[in-house]
């Protein structure tokens, strides 16, 4: 028999010889996992790269198709507008092409930058009338624009004629702006509101604080572009000559006006009665 230390050396020398064996079995193992994974890969076949390729351009083509823009469109947009050839057509993109839709694109990213056209020089534009039914009252202003090409536009000249259609119809307005009213005419109203009965025995400070609002309110009723407009009175006149600038891309502007009221610088003088007349003539006056 042999001894239990001879059995157990046996032992170790057995599965230290076993070992080199198993590690190459698992390294066999793992190099054929990756052999299988690196075959069943899918791959792309030239012919679907074809394919999917052509796909591709067909889209792209498709949506080129779709924005292009005919020039009648632009030319329809720019007429109704006076937006520019470049802005018209991108609007007319934006919008798939119609145009009703194009106005509004253009309104809306006009407005943003309205107040930035305020600065820049309107010398373009046009003299425009309005005499009232019945032909006592005419009103000639003038309406500016920045090119000759925006005043000759449907929408600017619908603009001009509203404005001349407003100063008829605000008997009180006598200047364009708040800037333009007398400081000499509103020193004289300060004063007879100064000493009006419902003011007396107020303190000074309140006194001068009722005074000036009075007074801003008289200048409003003076200037144009503070005035309701006619056509929407939830807008000022000044509102509607912004979105007009928004719309057209161009600053517009009223540079001054005149009324006309039938017979008002005609000296009228008292006529006589016949009987007072005849008394007169007679000596018996």
């Amino acid at each position: 028999f042999f001894s239990t230390k001879t059995v157990m050396l046996a032992r170790h020398s057995a599965c230290a010889a076993q070992r080199p064996q198993q590690r190459l079995a698992r390294g066999s193992s793992v190099v054929r996992g990756v052999v299988q994974q690196r075959r069943v890969q899918p791959t792309t076949s030239p012919a679907r790269s074809s394919v999917v390729s052509f796909a591709s351009r067909s889209v792209v083509l498709a949506a080129a198709e779709a924005q292009k823009i005919s020039a009648k469109d632009v030319k329809a947009l720019r007429d109704a507008t006076g937006a520019g050839m470049m802005d018209a057509k991108k609007a007319l993109q934006e919008c798939n092409g119609s145009i009703e839709e194009a106005k509004d694109w253009l309104k809306k990213k006009g407005m943003a930058s309205a107040d930035k056209k305020q600065g820049r020089v309107a010398a373009e534009g046009g003299i425009f009338s309005y005499v009232h039914l019945g032909s006592k009252l005419g009103v000639l202003c003038e309406v500016n624009c920045e090119t000759d090409f925006v005043a000759r536009g449907e929408k600017f000249q619908e603009v001009a004629n509203d404005i001349a259609m407003q100063i008829a119809a605000s008997p009180s307005v006598e200047v364009v702006s708040l800037e333009d009213v007398s400081e000499e005419m509103l020193d004289r109203e300060r004063k007879i509101e100064m000493e009006k009965e419902d003011l007396q025995g107020k303190p000074d400070e309140i006194k001068a604080k009722i005074v000036d609002g009075r007074i801003g309110k008289i200048a409003k009723t003076l200037a144009l572009l503070e005035q309701p407009f006619i056509k929407d009175t939830n807008v000022s006149v000044a509102d509607y000559l912004k979105s007009a600038t928004a719309e057209l891309g161009e600053k517009i502007m009223v540079t001054r006006f005149i009324k006309y009221n039938l017979g008002e610088m005609v000296e009228k003088v008292e006529k006589k009665s016949f009987a007072e007349e005849i008394a007169e003539a007679t000596g018996q006056a």
